[in-house]
């Protein structure tokens, strides 16, 4: 790891974006302030990396650094003295990012920079600033300095203050396609048919494709599929009911929403398929399969929705996943 090289060439997919940031860096018109949007997971981390690295870097060429240089190597390992990096701390029950941790990077930012011309701030999950945390971030966007520049990353722009968003330029990372998921999985020797289920089940993000594969949620929404056609087929018994119950139980319960997900999903795909192209277009032919009124899908539906925030409950899991079952057998008979 202490031979990586921030680049350009290992960010995939974004290349309109990509080749703007570059063009700004390359000639000096790089905004005090920006934001990076986009669902998580889609690469804003490691583009504003390799922004604060070419900003920083002292031989760049074209808005790339040149990844052999003390301030590069520096970047990448995270030691940079004119470089810092504030991130949401994890609870029991939210995630935050709170004043204490602008008020630090405020008095770095402050600062005259040591080994550069600049400085380079990151807020990942900017969203996440608390109320005092954002109004202070506020004063620090009222009053710039010329030598520091601040890259807010969120999955939800929305959730930062107007006020901020207003004086930061915004930069929007569109959804990868699932082609781009796929054929990058494939390099990175992940099986052809893996990867394809994963890039549609990704949703336009390779880091959850990534956290997918490790969590078999492929394997899961082929048991929430195959589970659904036998149901419709009156093929699911109670004992089948009991043995995937008595299965669940060794899960997690975020397997088990995950599995709800899943099913959620597949039903919407059930009910749109003749009329726009489903979620799952990898299944489109199994979902034409399922023979489901309208009435019956809305009622599914809603029921997966009340089953969903009965997980986030105290409820033994086993039984919830078997009361769920049996709900889904009795409403589609």
């Amino acid at each position: 790891m202490e031979n990586f090289k921030l680049s350009w060439a290992n960010l995939f997919g974004h290349a309109a974006t990509v080749n703007l940031l570059k063009k700004n860096i390359a000639e000096g018109t790089f905004p005090h302030a920006v934001i990076f949007s986009g669902i998580e997971g889609i690469g804003k981390r490691l583009a504003a990396e390799i922004c604060a690295a070419a900003l920083l870097c002292e031989n760049p060429t074209d808005g790339e650094p040149c990844g052999a240089c003390e301030n590069c190597h520096q970047v990448a390992a995270k030691s940079h003295p004119d470089f810092f990096i504030v991130e949401p701390e994890d609870t029991k029950t939210t995630r935050n990012i709170k004043i204490g941790q602008i008020r630090e990077m405020q008095s770095q930012a402050s600062l005259s920079p040591i080994n550069s011309s600049r400085r380079v701030v990151i807020i990942d999950g900017a969203e996440f600033m608390n109320v005092a945390a954002a109004n202070s971030m506020l004063k620090t966007l009222e009053e710039p300095t010329s030598q520091t520049i601040f890259i807010l990353l969120t999955a939800n722009r929305s959730g930062l203050l107007m006020t901020i968003r207003s004086r930061c330029r915004t930069i929007n990372f569109a959804k990868l396609s699932p082609a781009e998921i796929r054929d990058e999985l494939i390099r990175r020797d992940i099986d052809e048919a893996t990867a394809q289920s994963l890039s549609i089940i990704a949703n336009g993000s390779f880091g959850r494709a990534l956290a997918l594969k490790d969590s078999d949620s492929a394997q899961v929404r082929e048991l929430a599929l195959s589970t659904l056609e036998k149901i419709f087929r009156e093929e699911f018994t109670s004992e089948d009911i009991f043995k995937l119950g008595e299965d669940i139980d060794k899960w997690s319960r975020e397997k088990f929403s995950d599995f709800l997900t899943h099913l959620q999903k597949i039903l919407r795909d059930a009910w749109t398929i003749e009329i726009s192209a489903p979620i799952n277009s990898d299944l489109s032919e199994r979902l034409r399969g399922l023979k489901i009124s309208e009435r019956k899908i809305f009622s599914l539906i809603e029921t997966g929705t009340l089953f969903h925030k009965r997980l986030k409950t105290n409820a033994n899991l086993r039984l919830l996943a078997e009361a769920y079952l049996f709900r889904l057998h009795e409403m589609t008979r």
